[in-house]
């Protein structure tokens, strides 16, 4: 299931949603969660929209016969997606417990970590209460892909967007969100070299069939399944200090 960010539509994930039935064999749905939810969760708080989240899991496992699901989170999804999977502190006045029914978390460019406590206070309050990769020992699977596309350093444009995240943005990133941003710390973090946050600045996450393989799970392809051996060797774990990253 794709879960996407605060500033597109459910419809333009269509083709990422027809590039990952391909490869995976499996059905796919698109949270119907809009630029609209995203704004007024900045106004009353994001309850009702990860409560969408939950509800379209619920009714595609449902649908499918299926006992758990793979969510792919863009940007802000993930964060949706983190509390989704939930804990024991309760969210917008509900207790979540999707970590029962996800077997793996992919995230794509989500800013999971911010520098300044002053700004961007969702993601401090999402860390606060469900840190890092926190379902990973419970037969969970966690892995954030953070594209490097555009280097702070050389470009204005892209540092002042990383200082959203990051307190020096000459740094690389994926044009909006830098690499150390993406990586969620205790989780499989890989590094996609060439790749953008959106369609709007170059080759994106979901482009087309060539760029969904550099991340998608190999074990998660037509007849794979998570059980057993992970394959690639480029996925690293994600330390607490983001060291160590290959690029693929």
């Amino acid at each position: 299931m794709i879960v996407g960010g605060a500033s597109w539509w459910p419809s333009s994930y269509r083709d990422l949603a027809g590039t990952l039935r391909e490869i995976s064999g499996s059905e796919v749905h698109i949270a119907p969660v809009t630029p609209l939810d995203w704004i007024l969760g900045y106004l009353r708080g994001f309850g009702q929209l990860v409560f969408e989240v939950a509800s379209t899991v619920d009714r595609a496992l449902l649908e499918s016969g299926a006992k758990k699901a793979v969510l792919v989170g863009h940007s802000a999804g993930g964060l949706a997606c983190r509390v989704y999977l939930g804990g024991d502190p309760p969210y917008g006045g509900r207790r979540y417990s999707g970590h029962r029914r996800v077997e793996c978390l992919i995230t794509l460019g989500t800013p999971h970590t911010v520098a300044d406590r002053d700004r961007l206070t969702p993601i401090i309050r999402v860390n606060e209460l469900f840190p890092g990769a926190l379902h990973e020992g419970a037969g969970l699977r966690y892995l954030s892909v953070a594209g490097s596309a555009e280097d702070g350093a050389s470009s204005r444009r892209a540092r002042k967007r990383y200082e959203r995240f990051v307190a020096d943005g000459r740094v690389a990133g994926d044009g909006v969100v830098p690499v150390e941003s993406a990586l969620l710390p205790g989780s499989e973090g890989l590094l996609v070299d060439g790749v953008y946050h959106n369609r709007r600045l170059g080759r994106w996450y979901g482009s087309d069939l060539e760029t969904v393989r550099r991340w998608w799970p190999e074990e998660l392809g037509v007849g794979g399944t998570l059980v057993g051996e992970r394959v690639r060797s480029n996925i690293q774990r994600v330390p607490s200090s983001r060291e160590g990253m290959n690029a693929t």
